[in-house]
C-alpha cells in the first residue's frame, strides 16, 4: 500500500511538473512568435502614421478618438474588452465562425500579426500563444485600440480611421450608430459585405450588428429602429472607386 501511494505521489508530481512546464512555455516563451512589442505603435496617445509588413502603412488613432458608437459596435460584433482572455479559447474552442462573436480579443489581434492566413492546427496554436503574449504586454483598452487600427476593411483600407474617411468622409468619433455598425459589419468579410458592391448583404449584416448592440444594452430599441431605417450612407466617391 505504501509503495502504491509513493508511486501515485511520484506520478502526480511528474504530471504537475509537466503542466508547470507547459504553462511557463505558453506564457513566457515567444522566440518563435511575431514580435508583440512592435504593435505598440497601434495604441498611440496621439494620431500617428504607422507601418507594418503585414498591413502596410496607415494612420493609428488613440482609444478616445475611436468614438463611443464605433467602440460599442466593435465590442458587440468583433472583440470585447471584457472577454475572459486568450486561454479561454483553449478550453472553449475556436469562435471565428460564429455569426457575431469571434475568439477572445487578444487572439483576434494576434491573427493580424501573421501576414498570410492558414487553417493548420499549428497556426491556430501559434495564434493562441501570441494572444497570451499580447495579454501579458497590453491592457484590454490598448488591445481594442490595436484591433481597431489594424483591422482590414478592403484593398488599401487598414484601420477604422481610413475606413471611416473612405466610406463616410468622417472621423471615426463622428460616426452615427448606423454608420458605426456598417463599418464593423464590413470587417467580417470586406469583399462579401462591401456596401458599394453588395449593398443588400452589407445592409443585412449592418442590421445584425445593430440588433446585437441592442442585446448588449449599448443601443436602445428606439435608436436601433432609427439606425436600421437609415440608408447605408456611403458617400458617392466610395461607390465610384469600388466600381472602377
Amino acid at each position: 500500500m505504501r509503495l502504491l501511494l509513493k508511486s501515485f505521489a511520484f506520478l502526480a508530481g511528474a504530471v504537475a511538473l509537466v503542466l508547470l512546464g507547459v504553462f511557463c512555455w505558453l506564457y513566457f516563451y515567444s522566440r518563435d512568435l511575431p514580435d508583440v512589442k512592435a504593435v505598440a505603435q497601434y495604441a498611440p496617445t496621439t494620431v500617428t502614421q504607422v507601418s507594418d509588413p503585414c498591413v502596410g502603412t496607415s494612420i493609428a488613432i488613440p482609444y478616445e478618438a475611436i468614438g463611443e458608437n464605433l467602440r460599442n459596435a466593435i465590442r458587440t460584433a468583433e472583440a470585447n474588452e471584457n472577454d475572459p482572455g486568450a486561454l479561454s479559447d483553449l478550453f472553449h474552442g475556436d469562435f471565428r465562425d460564429k455569426p457575431l462573436h469571434r475568439a477572445s480579443l487578444p487572439v483576434v489581434v494576434s491573427r493580424s500579426l501573421f501576414c498570410s492566413p492558414s487553417k493548420m492546427l499549428k497556426r491556430h496554436f501559434d495564434e493562441l500563444r501570441t494572444g497570451i503574449q499580447l495579454d501579458r504586454h497590453y491592457s484590454r483598452q490598448q488591445l481594442l485600440t490595436i484591433f481597431a487600427n489594424r483591422v482590414y476593411l478592403g484593398p488599401n483600407l487598414c484601420g477604422i480611421r481610413q475606413g471611416a474617411e473612405f466610406y463616410f468622409h468622417k472621423n471615426p468619433s463622428e460616426l452615427t450608430v448606423s454608420e458605426a455598425a456598417l463599418l464593423v459589419a464590413i470587417v467580417k468579410a470586406p469583399a462579401v459585405c462591401s456596401p458599394s458592391k453588395h449593398p443588400d448583404r452589407a445592409l443585412r449584416r449592418r442590421n445584425e450588428v445593430i440588433d446585437a448592440m441592442v442585446e448588449s444594452g449599448t443601443v436602445t430599441v428606439v435608436d436601433a429602429q432609427a439606425a436600421k431605417a437609415a440608408p447605408l450612407g456611403v458617400v458617392a466617391s466610395a461607390s465610384t472607386t469600388a466600381a472602377q
